[in-house]
C-alpha cells in the first residue's frame, strides 16, 4: 500500500467513526452533478444532516484537507481530473425538518426544495410555493439566491444558521443579511450553510400542493430537463434575458465536444452523452464571445467552478 492510500485510509476510516452518512473514495462526480461529467473526489462524505455537515467541516479544517462542499450537483461545473480532498455532499431529502408553532419550518441546507414545499404543504402551509420549482437543496438556493418569476428566497427567509471558519455555529437573521440577483454574502466564502428557517401561513394543503405540481410542472415546460444540464449557464442581465440575446447571436445548437446549446432554450448547455469539463468550458467561451460581438453584452457566469480550492 503506498502512503497516499494509507494515508486516504486513515482519513476515510476517521470520517466513518464520526458521521452517520456514507464516506465513500475515489467515487465519480459523474454520479453526484446534473451535468454528469467529472472525475473522481478522492473522498465524497454524505451528510445524513446539519450534525453530520458541521463534523466533516471541522475535521476538514483541522486536518488541513481541502473541503469543497456539493448540494444537489446543480448549477456547477465539476473537473475532468476530479477533485483531491474531502467532497461534502449535503443533499438529502430525509435530512431534518422541523415546523414551529410560530409558523416557521426549519430545514436542513440538504433538504431539497421541491421535498420542502411537499411536506409543507402537507401540513396545511403555505409560502414556499414561489421556489418550489427551484431544482436545487436548500443550502443551494439559499447561497445561490435562486428565484422563480419575480420571488426570490430571500423574500422568504427568517433566518440563516451558519458555520464559521473557527468552526463555530452562527445564526443571522434575513435582516443581516446582503442578499443580490443571484448571490449572497455566502458565496465565495469559507462559511458554511447549515439550516435555513423560512416563514410560512396556514392554506390547504390539497390546494398548495396544486400550486407546488403546477409551478413545478411549469419549470419543466419551460427549461429542459434532458439531456443532463446544470440549468442556467448565465445570469440574466439587466433589463434583459441571456437566452434571448445568446439566441440573437446565432448560438442556439453550437456545439463543442459532446456539449451542445440548447435548441428549446438558449441559456441552457447540454451533455449529449460524452461531453467533458473542457467541452462546456469551450463552448461557454464561445457563446459568451459570440453573444459580446453581436450585442455589446458580455454575459456573467452563473454555474459554478468546482476545484479543490473552493
Amino acid at each position: 500500500m503506498t502512503k497516499v492510500a494509507s494515508a486516504r485510509d486513515r482519513i476515510l476510516g476517521k470520517l466513518r467513526r464520526r458521521i452517520k452518512g456514507t464516506v465513500l473514495p475515489s467515487e465519480s462526480l459523474s454520479k453526484h452533478t446534473t451535468y454528469r461529467i467529472g472525475g473522481d473526489a478522492e473522498i465524497l462524505a454524505s451528510a445524513a444532516d446539519s450534525d453530520d455537515a458541521a463534523a466533516v467541516y471541522r475535521f476538514a479544517r483541522r486536518e488541513g484537507i481541502p473541503l469543497t462542499v456539493l448540494g444537489a450537483g446543480s448549477n456547477v461545473i465539476a473537473p475532468d481530473d476530479g477533485i483531491e480532498g474531502i467532497v461534502l455532499k449535503l443533499e438529502n431529502p430525509h435530512a431534518a425538518i422541523r415546523f414551529s408553532s410560530d409558523g416557521t419550518v426549519h430545514a436542513d441546507a440538504g433538504v431539497p426544495v421541491l421535498v420542502l414545499a411537499r411536506t409543507a404543504a402537507k401540513k396545511g402551509l403555505g409560502g414556499l410555493v414561489p421556489i418550489a420549482g427551484v431544482p436545487g437543496t436548500v443550502g443551494g438556493a439559499v447561497l445561490m439566491n435562486a428565484r422563480v418569476d419575480k420571488e426570490d428566497t430571500a423574500s422568504l427567509l427568517v433566518s440563516v444558521e451558519v458555520l464559521t471558519s473557527s468552526g463555530k455555529r452562527r445564526t443571522f437573521r434575513r435582516n443581516e443579511i446582503p442578499f443580490g440577483y443571484r448571490t449572497s454574502i455566502f458565496k465565495g466564502s469559507d462559511w458554511m450553510i447549515l439550516r435555513a428557517v423560512f416563514d410560512l401561513h396556514p392554506g390547504d394543503p390539497i390546494h398548495l400542493l396544486e400550486e407546488i405540481e403546477h409551478e413545478w410542472n411549469t419549470w419543466r415546460a419551460n427549461f429542459p430537463l434532458e439531456p443532463p444540464n446544470a440549468g442556467s449557464v448565465f445570469k440574466r442581465p439587466p433589463g434583459d434575458y441571456a437566452g434571448r440575446l445568446i439566441e440573437e447571436a446565432g448560438c442556439k445548437g453550437l456545439r463543442v465536444g459532446g456539449a451542445v446549446v440548447s435548441d428549446r432554450h438558449a441559456n441552457f448547455i447540454l451533455n449529449t452523452g460524452d461531453a467533458t469539463a473542457a467541452d462546456i468550458y469551450e463552448l461557454i467561451s464561445e457563446v459568451r464571445r459570440r453573444t459580446y460581438e453581436k450585442t455589446g453584452v458580455y454575459l456573467e457566469l452563473e454555474q459554478i467552478p468546482l476545484d479543490s480550492s473552493d
